[in-house]
């Protein structure tokens, strides 16, 4: 990741107060190794779970509405911002017209990292909190300090610029919430000017099951059923280590590859159907896959997880009752059994 444009402001916004106000700087903050640091962290914190992804509602904005789209229309050329603190100076005062609509949240640092990987340019926009830190002194003595929460973020965004201006069909922006209370994420969500976002986890298991429902419909037998959905999790992952969707295309390439173009178009018509109606990428939540290569379920009194593969070799299920046999149990369940 190479930074080309870094800067950061303030909105001061007391809790339970409607008033906001932005403390802007004035040029961007220095590349150095403090920030690049900074930047590796916030990258690698949006990459974990809880992601959303979609497009701008209105790509060239809007008086009413969000003004992030016509921000980026106006000061970014496919390949530089004309003056990244200008742009950004006009973006967080958007952001302070739709904080001060929810009393119930409190401001922050706006962090504007403009940044490029192999020719393709990226934006984020993230809100970090301050915290209260302990050091010591000189003399060993303890003293408070204000540091900046590194271990969590609380509102960000990523907007592939090269897509957006490019105007492909792709979903260009990624954003999370980290737990926000529901009133923060739609007026963050306005903010940002997506209307319809679409959630990585739902995305996923909804991949997930239209898998299970193509082994199914195919009459996989179980062994192929199991090979195939762990190849789908590999595929799935190793888009998700690139950061990029998968294609529901790539899949049935895999099951003709592996099967027949009959089977393929099969396993389109299913992620099409109206019961699952899967978009044509997917980005993957990694928790999500968890489902393709293990069976899983609980209630009250019991939990069971096991590997998928395992059914018909140390796991028995008997259709016909609803009862499974285990042979091989873990040693340290058979421990606690022999003791009982």
């Amino acid at each position: 990741m190479s930074i080309v444009n870094l800067i950061v402001h303030e909105v001061q916004k007391p809790m339970n107060e409607s008033k906001a106000m932005l403390v802007a700087r004035p040029n961007e903050n220095p590349i150095d190794e403090d920030a690049q640091a900074l930047a590796g962290q916030v990258t690698n914190l949006f990459n974990r779970s809880g992601m959303n992804t979609g497009r701008f509602s209105n790509e060239e904005g809007s008086e009413d509405g969000a003004k992030l789209p016509a921000l980026l229309h106006r000061h970014f050329d496919g390949a530089a911002f004309d003056d990244f603190a200008a742009f950004s100076k006009a973006v967080a005062t958007d952001f302070v017209r739709h904080i001060e609509s929810v009393e119930e949240t409190e401001g922050g640092l706006l962090w504007f990292n403009h940044y490029e990987v192999e020719g393709t340019h990226f934006l984020f926009i993230v809100l970090m909190k301050r915290k209260q830190g302990l050091t010591l002194g000189s003399d060993l003595t303890f003293a408070q300090v204000e540091q900046l929460e590194t271990e969590k973020l609380h509102m960000a965004m990523r907007v592939n610029l090269s897509a957006y201006h490019d105007r492909e069909e792709s979903r260009y922006i990624a954003f999370r919430f980290g737990r926000a209370p529901k009133q923060e994420s739609e007026y963050f969500t306005k903010f940002i000017g997506c209307d319809e976002p679409k959630v990585a986890a739902k995305e996923t298991r909804q991949l997930v099951e239209a898998a299970a429902a193509f082994c199914q419909a195919a009459s996989l037998p179980t062994k192929e059923a199991n090979e195939f959905r762990r190849s789908v999790s590999e595929q799935c992952l190793e888009r998700a280590e690139e950061r990029q969707p998968i294609e529901i295309t790539d899949i049935a390439k895999q099951i003709e590859n592996r099967f027949s173009s009959e089977q393929a178009n099969q396993f389109l018509e299913i992620a099409e159907s109206d019961a699952f109606n899967i978009e044509k990428e997917v980005f993957v939540e990694k928790a999500a896959l968890k489902k393709l290569t293990r069976v899983s379920g609980s209630n009250r009194t019991m939990t069971l997880s096991f590997d998928a593969d395992l059914i018909g070799q140390s796991v028995e299920f008997d259709e016909n009752t609803g009862s499974l046999t285990f042979k091989d149990l873990p040693r340290s369940l058979l421990k606690q059994l022999q003791k009982r």
